[in-house]
């Protein structure tokens, strides 16, 4: 887990496909970003987030894909033969993980009142089938408990906290494939699918107020090449 503590912070972030379809899911990704932008939010911070009023932090995160340390946004769940050998060199194949980055400052940089360090306990990531996916198999929600600490920031200041977190795990890849390949759901070619996760984070500050911050990627799931 990666912390950081800045006066002034300027942030470019960002990820790329790994593999084919670029062009068609970045239209779509864009497309998506601005239907939702219209959406409100429960207070300062990521939309649909609250409890900043009741700590005193204004609290953002942004969820990029990650496998294997690389960012992606292809969930493969097709173990292919990257040698045939012998013996035969297979794909990595794990649960495909994704890194979400926080970003505090208070709300009131002048306050004369500690803000208290801020604990997520548990985070919730829903797993959405996009409007271009309807006939794509339903994949069930994820539930994870993992405490993350992320200091109190102080007057102007701006504090980061970056850490690994879980996108699509082996049990939900594993019953995709088969769903996917039981001719009852439709898919794109490579048996590809698009979906947007949505995370909900739970936790509370030091002092015992709750608070809820929520963040969203899309990906995409389906067969592919992820060897070497």
């Amino acid at each position: 887990m990666k912390i950081m503590n800045y006066e002034i912070l300027n942030i470019k972030t960002g990820g790329a496909m790994k593999r084919n379809y670029f062009l068609l899911f970045a239209g779509y990704c864009l497309l998506l970003a601005i239907v939702i932008s219209g959406c409100g939010g429960g207070g300062p911070g990521s939309p649909g987030s609250s409890g900043s009023e009741n700590t005193g932090v204004a609290l953002s995160a942004t969820v990029v894909g990650s496998f294997q340390g690389e960012p992606t946004y292809s969930v493969d769940t097709f173990q292919g033969i990257c040698d045939e050998g012998p013996p035969p060199v297979y794909e990595d194949f794990a649960d495909h993980q994704a890194t979400v980055t926080f970003t505090a400052r208070l709300l009131n940089p002048d306050t004369t009142f500690p803000a208290g360090k801020l604990y997520i306990e548990k985070y919730t990531v829903e797993l959405r089938r996009s409007p271009d996916s309807i006939g794509a198999p339903p994949i069930e929600s994820d539930t994870r408990y993992q405490t993350i600490e992320i200091p109190a920031p102080t007057g102007s200041g701006v504090v980061i906290v970056e850490t690994e977190i879980l996108l699509v795990d082996l049990l939900r890849k594993d019953q995709y494939r088969e769903d996917v390949l039981s001719g009852r759901y439709s898919s794109g070619l490579a048996y590809i699918n698009n979906y947007t996760a949505i995370y909900t984070f739970y936790g509370q500050n030091e002092f015992g107020e709750n608070f809820k911050i929520k963040a969203q990627m899309n990906f995409q799931i389906g067969n592919f090449d992820h060897c070497e």
